[in-house]
């Protein structure tokens, strides 16, 4: 294993209690966990060496966040039209 992949699996317990306080749900904060760990891992080519991972993989984090929290308001919104 690289030392990026291995600087990245060593933020797992942060990046978990960040999502687990971002959500208030265990299950929901292991699935953007995991979301956050599969693009850091296709996008690891954009992480630049001697750049914080943790900085790195919580602005990941954050930015998923942020689509799913916009993602939940739009389904909101469109249930509440009327017919």
């Amino acid at each position: 294993m690289d030392d990026k992949k291995a600087a990245i699996l060593s933020e797992i317990p942060r990046l978990r209690r960040y999502a687990r306080s971002l959500l208030r749900d265990r299950d929901s904060a292991d699935d953007l966990v995991q979301d956050c760990l599969e693009r850091a891992l296709v996008r690891l080519n954009n992480w630049q060496t001697g750049e914080s991972p943790r900085r790195w993989l919580f602005t990941i984090m954050h930015h998923l966040f942020i689509d799913q929290m916009r993602k939940v308001n739009r389904r909101g919104e469109a249930t509440m039209l009327p017919l």
